[in-house]
């Protein structure tokens, strides 16, 4: 059995999460279903696949999940959510800590949602991305957030009591620190801390263990990356990254996410190397298969796969669909990707909700984490059709640099080292 349970709301959520583990020797594995423990592995991140649900379906799935896989009170549980506050966090919280204390009776979320090296910080309880209010910005608009990014406003709709630890308590000595969180711990069933640096992050995850068995973990890679340090679960062995599967012959790049940094990114790979790129219009990846054109396209992706080219298949971004729209068109990207599965041996997917339809249609069932290419680009390796090895890399839609989906094709064909 693990020692550390990551439950996450998205695939590349679970991915990057777990690569803090993997930085510290852990053997980790992600898995989209449940977890058998067939595998030994120090810590297993499930994909609940729920940020596409309603939010009462996705309160449920995670309080299955925890009465299923967190009934031991020993198990560190670390409920992983998005480090812009993406996906159902209120109802989802709510749910996983009613039932762990069904478990540990006085379990209280200790949340830290910021993820510093990737611009997403919180002061004074406000969210903030690369220090513009988290609510100003093209991510929340996109995704037709309400009200402010204010971290308290968004768990008291859930009924969650709430305490708030700002930069003052989090950055004042270690005893008064602890001593502020278990006060609060007393009253509170989320205290919610403020952290601008990742000095504030480990500050925040040493005052977690101070709460011991109590502690359910809540925040996005950014806290994760102290877990296994402070709770002194690290390994003096390097990750292992031995096996990975050879990348001779072609990568298909999945492109899912519609964030003005993916855009950027693909525009990069496009502009600095030969690829083949197949844009597909969102009517036909609505339509799907009836739609008259959906068979050119495919035929194309095959042809080029057949020559060994590297391909890159995303929707075109004109015109713009509407976001109760965007699980079909993930959805339909996986449907065409699926007719190379037999044909490509890596495949490199931004998205969290694309890359899990696409390793569902692949039928994918669990992956193991190698390590990252750069901060939130996770690297991974599975097996497909009971046989084929397969190499895996995996981005969240708005994390990454101009240049990451070229440094990704080029660690494939070049089979380059792990930063």
């Amino acid at each position: 059995m693990p020692r550390i349970l990551i439950i996450a709301d998205d695939l590349s959520g679970a991915a990057d999460c777990g690569i803090a583990c993997v930085n510290a020797g852990l053997k980790v594995i992600v898995t989209l279903g449940s977890p058998s423990y067939t595998t030994e592995a120090d810590v297993v991140a499930i994909d609940a696949d729920t940020r596409g649900f309603g939010a009462v379906q996705a309160a449920e799935r995670m309080r299955q999940l925890v009465q299923m896989h967190a009934q031991d009170p020993a198990l560190l549980l670390f409920k992983k959510i998005d480090s812009t506050l993406r996906g159902h966090i209120g109802p989802e919280l709510a749910a996983v800590l009613d039932a762990r204390r069904a478990v540990v009776p006085r379990a209280v979320a200790i949340m830290a949602p910021s993820f510093p090296a990737n611009g997403r910080t919180t002061v004074e309880g406000i969210h903030y991305v690369h220090g513009e209010s988290l609510h100003k910005t093209e991510i929340w608009k996109s995704e037709k957030m309400k009200g402010r990014s204010y971290i308290p406003d968004m768990l008291s709709g859930s009924g969650l009591k709430w305490a708030h630890l700002n930069l003052a308590f989090v950055r004042s000595p270690r005893a008064a620190f602890d001593r502020a969180t278990n006060d609060a711990a007393q009253a509170a069933d989320v205290i919610v801390c403020d952290a601008a640096t990742d000095d504030d992050l480990r500050a925040v995850a040493e005052a977690a263990v101070t709460l011991q068995e109590r502690a359910l973990w809540v925040g996005s890679a950014g806290l994760a990356h102290h877990l296994p340090k402070v709770i002194a679960l690290a390994s003096s062995a390097s990750a292992v990254v031995a096996h990975l599967p050879e990348t001779a012959g072609s990568t298909l790049f999945v492109i899912g996410s519609a964030s003005r940094t993916t855009r950027q990114q693909v525009a990069k790979l496009l502009s600095a190397s030969e690829i083949r790129s197949i844009v597909v219009p969102p009517a036909v990846l609505l339509e799907g298969a009836e739609n008259s054109e959906w068979s050119g396209f495919v035929s194309q992706l095959s042809q080029s796969a057949g020559r060994a080219e590297d391909v890159i298949l995303l929707c075109d971004s004109e015109p713009e669909v509407d976001l109760i729209d965007r699980p079909r068109l993930s959805q339909a990207l996986a449907e065409m990707a699926a007719t190379l599965r037999a044909k490509v041996n890596a495949l490199v997917v931004t998205g969290g909700e694309t890359a899990r339809k696409v390793m569902d249609r692949w039928g994918v069932l669990d992956m193991q984490l190698h390590g990252e290419l750069e901060s939130g680009v996770a690297i991974s390796s599975t097996i497909v059709d009971g046989m084929r090895p397969l190499t895996v890399i995996t981005k969240a839609g708005d994390f990454g640099q101009t240049d990451t989906l070229l440094h990704c094709r080029e660690w494939l064909s070049k089979r380059g080292v792990f930063r």
